[in-house]
């Protein structure tokens, strides 16, 4: 009669087994969606005026938007002045044109907002559970050097820092955020 813990130990390692095999087999029909890098450009398509008193201007859905009006839940971008409009001046407006994407950063802003947060089981952990996920691209152009960088984040439920990576706006969500006010492309 087989003791009672080798039927634990092989219902464990079965379960293991069957649920290694489905995460595989999860992983595997999940494309893995290209990252934005310095090898592309950015396509400004329109004029965007930058709202007083402001260094940015926020785009989602391929619309203008307030910061007050952007789902951060969804992807959305910002493209960024190296200076911030002041009164009394005239606007700030980028202008269409190419620019060369220079640098490419990811972050996110549990490294500035730990927390600390408890299961309904008790158990506890210092990583927050709503973290926004931010790509920056460092941008150049000869006829335009006051454009400093756009960034692209999004903020995501985190069940678990493993997976971290995953979280990070990829290029196919940012082309969905800009739709063609902005167009990130080979050069």
């Amino acid at each position: 009669m087989p003791s009672i813990n080798l039927i634990i130990r092989g219902v464990v390692t079965v379960t293991g087994i069957v649920l290694a095999s489905g995460c595989g087999v999860f992983f595997k029909n999940d494309p893995i969606q290209p990252r934005v890098t310095p090898a592309l450009v950015v396509q400004i398509n329109q004029n965007l005026e930058i709202p007083n008193r402001q260094a940015r201007v926020y785009i989602q859905d391929g619309i203008k938007a307030a910061l007050r009006e952007v789902d951060k839940w969804s992807t959305y971008c910002s493209l960024r002045m190296k200076d911030r409009h002041i009164d009394g001046e005239p606007n700030l407006t980028i202008l269409p044109g190419k620019f060369e994407i220079i640098k490419v950063r990811e972050f996110d802003d549990s490294l500035y907002f730990p927390g600390t947060f408890v299961v309904s089981t008790g158990i506890s952990s210092d990583f927050p559970l709503d973290v926004i996920f931010e790509v920056e691209m460092r941008l150049k152009s000869a006829q335009q050097p006051d454009v400093w960088a756009m960034y692209c984040a999004r903020q995501v439920t985190v069940f678990s820092p493993i997976f971290r990576s995953s979280y990070y706006p990829k290029l196919a969500d940012i082309s969905v955020a800009l739709g063609n006010t902005v167009e990130i492309r080979e050069p």
